[in-house]
């Protein structure tokens, strides 16, 4: 069992790395990627129950350009770079063109 401090500090350690929680994003963002079948994984990502195995994340990071800090998505998957993106629609598109296992015809 955890206790009061160390979940505290783990909390804590989460929010200096700039993640958001899934509290703080806009609800119709999530509710398009619960559509798509992507599940609570903790308070910070939101992950596919089967392969492809795909985590989600929102984080604040400093913009390359401007040094102002945005928050991105980010989109890990299994044998794949990690991915960031600027906004929600910016994901959707990703998505609307990743490329699916071929389905067994026999099925």
């Amino acid at each position: 069992m955890i206790s009061l401090v160390e979940l505290m500090h783990s909390i804590s350690a989460e929010t200096k790395e700039g993640l958001v929680n899934v509290d703080d994003w806009r609800f119709s963002d999530l509710s398009h990627l619960m559509d798509m079948g992507f599940e609570f994984g903790d308070d910070y990502h939101l992950n596919t129950p089967k392969d492809p195995k795909i985590t989600i994340y929102k984080k604040k990071d400093v913009d390359a350009l401007t040094r102002k800090k945005q928050e991105y998505f980010y989109v890990e998957e299994e044998k794949r770079k990690l991915k960031r993106f600027e906004n929600f629609n910016d994901v959707i598109d990703y998505f609307d063109t990743y490329q699916q296992p071929e389905l067994d015809k026999n099925m």
